[in-house]
């Protein structure tokens, strides 16, 4: 079940993604609804080795982030 960040103000969607992706371990994978496409957030999770991301819509005006680690 994604965890919805839709309702936290600015930056603690931000803060948690980017804390949730450092604590994954390999084969590992967590996912969050956000309240749009965070552009801002994109390059952190690039620089994170071994951190795959892919979006989807949430089907409820959200977006869905799934991160996985390899």
């Amino acid at each position: 079940m994604p965890l919805d960040l839709r309702d936290l103000p600015p930056p603690e969607p931000m803060d948690i993604v980017l804390g949730e992706a450092e604590l994954l371990a390999p084969g590992q994978s967590v996912s969050f609804v956000l309240p749009h496409f965070p552009t801002p957030l994109l390059p952190l999770l690039d620089r994170m080795a071994g951190l795959a991301y892919r979006f989807e819509l949430s089907g409820d005006g959200g977006v869905l982030l799934i991160m996985e680690r390899s």
